[in-house]
């Protein structure tokens, strides 16, 4: 049996899980609503997903829990070394001060709904961007020009964008982050987010709903509550995925922004 290295699981889901999606590091089963990702070591840890060291990972097409035991046609997995991704916060710091040191980071990443929020403050230059990726760039800006609120933005924007977690859905998680951070209501994103069909950043939207959040965005977020330089943090969550946590920071940015109008 092997040992988990790490896990933010918090309550193992019940039922047969099926594969959602998987690659040479990590494979995502499908249990119902949620979605546990197993990974290989040195991935980034989140809510839930569960940190190995197997090679046997590509082969898994099912598991089921029993207690702590992950079972899978591959191996078998013993549930330890769990770490709490929540939110505890201080509030040592003010909104303006988060707001400015986000915006030490918003740079025109390329494909980053971050340019798209530079672009909608005015502050981005289109004549760089041509094709396709200007006319995504456009569209984005334009949605968040026509939001009344930060809910108005997670509807608008929700499913926006390419891959397993569309940019918009990494924006998303940001504001919810921010939100939680500086004491706002987050649950009236709910029915928005508990009927979206995208089974894999429902479950990381869901999480952060209920207060548990990716370990790289965590820190972040600790980082601006504390008082503490994030800049090193911020630069972490940066290399996570194509452009996931910089569509994170820019969610997190128009957040602190908006609360500031």
């Amino acid at each position: 049996m092997i040992e988990v290295l790490r896990t933010g699981l918090r309550k193992p889901p019940t039922g047969s899980g099926r594969v959602l999606h998987r690659s040479l590091r990590a494979v995502n089963l499908e249990f119902g609503e949620r979605v546990v990702t197993i990974l290989n070591r040195g991935s980034p840890l989140t809510p839930s997903s569960i940190i190995l060291d197997t090679d046997k990972i590509p082969s898994v097409t099912t598991g089921e829990f029993d207690g702590d035991i992950l079972h899978t046609d591959s191996f078998d997995a013993l549930l330890k070394n769990k770490i709490v991704l929540a939110l505890i916060t201080k509030g040592t710091r003010r909104i303006t001060a988060i707001r400015e040191l986000l915006h030490n980071h918003m740079i025109p990443k390329e494909r980053s709904i971050m340019r798209a929020v530079l672009l909608a403050e005015g502050h981005e230059n289109l004549s760089v961007i041509q094709g396709f990726e200007r006319a995504v760039m456009e569209e984005e800006a334009k949605r968040l020009q026509t939001c009344r609120s930060v809910e108005d933005a997670a509807r608008t924007l929700l499913g926006l964008g390419f891959g397993l977690t569309p940019s918009g859905d990494d924006f998303i998680l940001g504001s919810i982050g921010l939100m939680q951070l500086i004491g706002q209501n987050t649950e009236s994103l709910r029915p928005l987010i508990s009927g979206y069909n995208n089974a894999f950043s429902r479950t990381i939207l869901l999480d952060g709903l209920d207060g548990y959040f990716p370990q790289p965005l965590l820190e972040v977020l600790q980082a601006l509550d504390s008082g503490n330089n994030p800049d090193d943090k911020i630069i972490a969550l940066e290399r996570i995925g194509h452009t996931s946590g910089f569509d994170m920071i820019a969610g997190m940015y128009y957040t602190a922004a908006y609360f500031l109008r």
